[in-house]
């Protein structure tokens, strides 16, 4: 992904505690993280990274290490997260 992208993709993102208390709630009360602090915890393989877009969109690029989970299988790929024992970021562009 080209880093014009992926600075867009990163606006949107979303930090989701574990568990996914968010999941089905006001997205308003999700907390947010900034591009540093996610550069920062992404490095240190600290943050599991989704990438929320379609699977074309996402196999036409995405965040290094991302996995796919486009909202359109959010339910199947929920016990998935919630079972994770990291802080989920998602993003979409």
């Amino acid at each position: 992904m080209k880093s014009t992208p992926l600075r867009a993709a990163l606006v949107a993102l979303l930090v989701i505690a574990p568990g996914l208390a968010h999941a089905a709630g006001d997205l308003s009360t999700v907390p947010r993280i900034s591009l540093a602090d996610f550069k920062a915890q992404n490095d240190q393989d600290k943050v599991l990274v989704i990438d929320t877009r379609s699977v074309e969109s996402y196999r036409g690029g995405h965040i290094p290490g991302a996995i796919s989970v486009p909202l359109s299988a959010w339910a199947e790929h929920l016990p998935r997260l919630k079972a994770t024992r990291k802080p989920i970021v998602a993003y979409c562009a």
